[in-house]
């Protein structure tokens, strides 16, 4: 669901919402991650937790304040509300009034990323670019110190994103961030700037691997490797410096640039037990272990469950092991398992269903269209795709559903939408769904999916399971959006979670493949 697929604005949109179902989005969108992450490298998951601080500083702020008030008048939990739900120009207006109001405070800056949100909601590609661009060559003229250089590696993140997308990607940007914060680093002897300097690397990386040179993204991540072998020597600087090699060292994994996977993780295992043995008493150090073995485990989960299983135990008897145990990064890190593990038995389950008889529909009712009944699909082949209003990947798949559905539908082929009820009701003015305070009946909810899926123009019809269904559950559902592809004889014959161009073709296929038995 990431980069190239829409996925960026969806971590964003699904951390702004209520927090109602929030782990079970933020696991959604970090299963997708997940899936990108073996097309795009590191980058999309970094942007990720970077969007995350946005709005935990929101609610942290927020304060009311009147539709159409002057952003240079707004508090600032005011301004990000306003940022959040205004339409995407009425947004920028008031965040450009907001900086010439303060033109030093660097920190509007970095919410140029709210507002290039706004603009992909409305489905303004070049819009988001814009914004993004604005605020990153900002930050870049006032690059001052570690905390901006941080800041601006976030910022650029984001813009290459979307940049990519649109078609315009270019390494002047970051490779510009990158000289001026290595003439900053060169004055301070206590490797404040590690950590951005390996972001900014692993950004220039990514660029040049997404434009096939495969060679330049790894020479660039090694060489900053090898400047960063001295600090973890010094007592000063070790911590730091092993903090940023880990994130470069995982930035080597991204598929595009094709670095030796065996040789890799022997040079990973060795670099961390070196680490842990020269800082046995970093709580950091052992985190970053941690969540870099939950990052492999997330990896292999879905096409060797049980070597990712292995490799989560294994971290965990590191974790029960050190006396470092409660400390709150270390029990953070770890409590990150619980979730995996459940994929890990997801994916399991989902290897286990090829080839056996997909598990009976559980329908309370049907949205857009005739309603569905299993009698109705016998003898069609039926991809099933489970997805929420809420999920931006899920949205970006939509293009992709048409696509097939244009093109196989007459030949025997059926989708059907699958999802909860999750409380939503539709805003006739602003084309938007959203989360009600109040408890939404069926019959709303399914009026809310009927204007979004004609909103969204959807070929096919959706089923909305009871409260209390476990058909999710017996699908292996832990990440959405979950395709399932159904042979006529009603056996399930391929699961793909994620968007992406990958998936969208491997469906394509197999259809292709089902329709001619």
């Amino acid at each position: 669901m990431l980069i190239r697929t829409g996925i960026f604005p969806a971590p964003l949109a699904v951390l702004l919402n209520s927090v109602e179902h929030s782990a079970e989005r933020f696991f959604a969108t970090l299963q997708e991650q997940t899936v990108m992450l073996r097309k795009n490298g590191w980058l999309s998951l970094l942007l990720l937790f970077q969007l995350a601080l946005l709005p935990a500083v929101a609610f942290a702020q927020a304060n009311s304040a009147p539709q159409g008030q002057s952003a240079a008048k707004v508090p600032r939990g005011g301004l990000l509300q306003q940022l959040q739900s205004e339409t995407p120009e009425n947004a920028a207006r008031l965040l450009d009034e907001a900086i010439a109001a303060d033109p030093q405070d660097l920190t509007l800056h970095r919410y140029r990323t709210l507002t290039a949100n706004r603009y992909m909601a409305a489905n303004d590609l070049p819009g988001a670019v814009k914004q993004l661009e604005q605020g990153c060559d900002a930050q870049l003229k006032n690059l001052s110190n570690p905390q901006s250089a941080g800041d601006l590696a976030s910022s650029l993140m984001a813009y290459y994103s979307y940049a990519r997308r649109a078609g315009s990607v270019d390494s002047a940007r970051v490779q510009a961030a990158l000289e001026q914060t290595r003439k900053l680093a060169s004055g301070n002897l206590d490797g404040a700037f590690f950590q951005s300097l390996a972001q900014l690397t692993m950004i220039r990386s990514d660029v040049l691997a997404s434009g096939g040179q495969a060679r330049e993204a790894e020479a660039a991540i090694r060489e900053e490797l090898q400047s960063l072998r001295a600090a973890i020597e010094q007592e000063s600087t070790a911590e730091r410096a092993v903090l940023a090699s880990s994130r470069l060292l995982q930035a080597l994994s991204n598929p595009q640039i094709g670095a030796d996977s065996e040789a890799l993780q022997r040079q990973t295992e060795e670099f961390y037990a070196d680490a842990l043995k020269r800082l046995p008493d970093s709580a950091a150090v052992l985190a970053d272990y941690l969540r870099a073995r939950g990052s492999e485990a997330s990896r292999l989960s879905g096409s060797d469950p049980d070597a990712a299983a292995r490799l989560l135990e294994a971290a965990r008897a590191v974790a029960v092991e050190s006396a470092l145990k409660d400390q709150p990064a270390v029990k953070a890190a770890v409590a990150m398992y619980a979730p995996l593990e459940r994929r890990i038995e997801s994916s399991r389950l989902q290897l286990q269903m090829i080839g056996k008889p997909a598990p009976e529909l559980d329908i309370a009712a049907t949205a857009h269209g005739s309603a569905i009944t299993a009698e109705g699909l016998k003898g069609k082949v039926v991809l099933l795709d489970f997805w929420a209003i809420w999920c931006g990947p899920c949205i970006a798949t939509f293009p992709h559903l048409n696509s097939m559905y244009d093109e196989f539908h007459s030949q025997g082929f059926e989708i059907v939408g699958v999802t909860r009820q999750y409380g939503y009701q539709w805003n006739a003015e602003s084309k938007r769904a959203s989360k009600s305070d109040a408890e939404v009946s069926l019959e709303a909810e399914l009026s809310m999916l009927e204007e979004f899926m004609k909103h969204h123009e959807l070929r096919h019809p959706t089923i909305v399971t009871p409260k209390e269904s476990k058909m999710q559950n017996q699908y292996g559902v832990a990440g959405i959006p979950h395709a399932v592809l159904i042979d006529r004889k009603g056996n399930v014959r391929m699961i793909k979670v994620g968007s992406g161009e990958a998936n969208a073709k491997a469906l394509h296929d197999m259809v292709q493949t089902l329709l001619a038995e």
